[in-house]
């Protein structure tokens, strides 16, 4: 049966009328239930696309030191170094990140970068050290007084400390350095290897001995620091006080066994003529004042930050900013700006 033929004429009217009010209340209580919901879950998903642009990236979290340590060493040398890779030569070895170096593999080996057949006697080396944490501006001398605390104590500490009686047997030699990767890198095992690398570059007017591999870039670094002199007084004057400048020089770091940066023509020394009473050198210091530490920046022989920021741009690091100072001493450590995120020029 047709259900409208039993409402005639006006009650079929009304019917229809009350029904579609029926309908209009009932798409109402739907929109008002669940348009805030639906608002609720954008909002929601902002905050979770929110909270994950701030979180680390997972895969960048999870990336170990030596993946870190040899993409940046690949980075930095291109073409020197190939690309970096997690390797393993059989089923039994657990693998390790490798790249080679002028065509030879060489593994992260617990931060020691040791040749293959060398790859098994990581206890023989102590790790190279690859500083990820260079500052973009010398660190301020109150961020730095914790540090000088603690070496305060220690220093203190080790001066009133009684004598203890020598062991009779010998200790056991320890770990050196590894030179393995950065004789293959700079193509210097020995003195007349490394010599054979060098080219001599007019520098600030003094002919000095640098590796060719950075030969350019002493050049274009020599052009910046002249061209800020033609304005820069302070500069200017800097340049006329200064006395040596040191490039290749085979030798060992000062009080160690480690094989000296001079040594393959990669780090340059510049001293003034006159210090006038300043620090430049922490174990020169040390000779005459114990707690060399604690001599403020005032204290010590810095060049412009025109100067410095000239060698940093092209990827030298300066030892004013290492604990340990070295204020004449520029060093071409490319890796150290990669993995502390400074650009550089390539």
């Amino acid at each position: 049966m047709n259900f409208f033929k039993t409402f005639p004429g006006k009650r079929k009217t009304l019917f229809l009328l009350i029904l579609s009010v029926l309908t209009l209340f009932a798409s109402i209580t739907i929109l008002l239930t669940t348009e805030p919901i639906h608002a609720q879950t954008i909002t929601t998903d902002m905050n979770v696309l929110a909270s994950l642009q701030e979180q680390p990236n997972p895969a960048s979290a999870s990336q170990s030191q030596g993946e870190k340590i040899m993409k940046a060493l690949s980075s930095a040398y291109p073409e020197l170094i190939g690309p970096a890779e997690f390797r393993k030569q059989n089923d039994d070895d657990p693998g390790d990140w490798a790249f080679t170096v002028r065509g030879r593999w060489f593994y992260y080996a617990e931060g020691r970068i040791l040749p293959e057949d060398r790859r098994s006697r990581v206890s023989e080396y102590r790790a190279l050290g690859f500083n990820s944490n260079y500052p973009l501006e010398l660190p301020s001398w109150e961020s730095t007084a914790d540090q000088r605390a603690a070496r305060t104590r220690s220093y203190e500490e080790s001066r009133n400390r009684p004598q203890q009686p020598q062991p009779q047997t010998p200790r056991p030699p320890s770990p050196v350095r590894s030179n393995y990767f950065f004789e293959a890198l700079w193509n210097s095992s020995t003195r007349d290897q490394s010599w054979a690398r060098q080219v001599q570059v007019n520098f600030l007017g003094r002919q000095i001995n640098v590796h060719s591999d950075i030969s350019q870039k002493m050049i274009q670094i020599n052009e910046i620091i002249l061209n800020e002199a033609r304005t820069n007084t302070a500069v200017r004057q800097w340049i006329d006080s200064l006395g040596t400048i040191t490039g290749w020089n085979w030798r060992n770091v000062a009080s160690s066994g480690n094989r000296s940066f001079h040594s393959y023509g990669i780090a340059i020394d510049i001293q003034p003529v006159n210090l006038r009473g300043l620090a430049t050198y922490w174990l020169w210091t040390s000779q005459h004042t114990p707690q060399w530490w604690n001599i403020p920046y005032s204290g010590r022989w810095h060049p412009p930050n025109e100067v410095i920021r000239a060698f940093e741009s092209f990827g030298f690091i300066w030892g004013g900013k290492w604990a340990n100072f070295d204020t004449m001493h520029f060093e071409y450590r490319p890796e150290a700006f990669i993995l502390s995120n400074i650009p550089i020029n390539r």
